[in-house]
């Protein structure tokens, strides 16, 4: 976690800490087809819907925002026809991770 935002363990929610303009990138392995949305305080961002139309396909958004000090980021699933489970053990005997986020400071 970089010093620009809070996390709680447990939670889907990162706060801003320091105002400007980002970056995010995020990545999602369902089982399901799927249709995963990045949130700004509680909305939807237009700019980032992203779907999958396989479970074996990878989901990857990206959008640039400009954040305020105080705004909560969450990244959801939104629209998907049917629950999605996440994939684990994705070709092999180990647990692998499924979803991540990553958030870069433009200015």
């Amino acid at each position: 976690m970089t010093p620009g935002f809070t996390h709680t363990l447990g939670t889907s929610q990162l706060m801003v800490l320091n105002a400007g303009d980002y970056k995010i990138s995020f990545s999602i392995s369902g089982v399901e087809p799927n249709q995963f949305t990045l949130f700004l305080n509680g909305a939807p961002v237009t700019s980032a819907v992203y779907g999958s139309g396989a479970g074996t396909q990878p989901n990857n958004g990206q959008t640039i925002l400009t954040l305020a000090a105080g705004d909560i980021i969450t990244l959801n699933n939104h629209t998907s026809a049917a629950a999605v489970t996440l994939q684990t053990l994705a070709g092999g005997t180990q647990t692998n991770i499924n979803a991540s986020i990553v958030i870069e400071k433009l200015n």
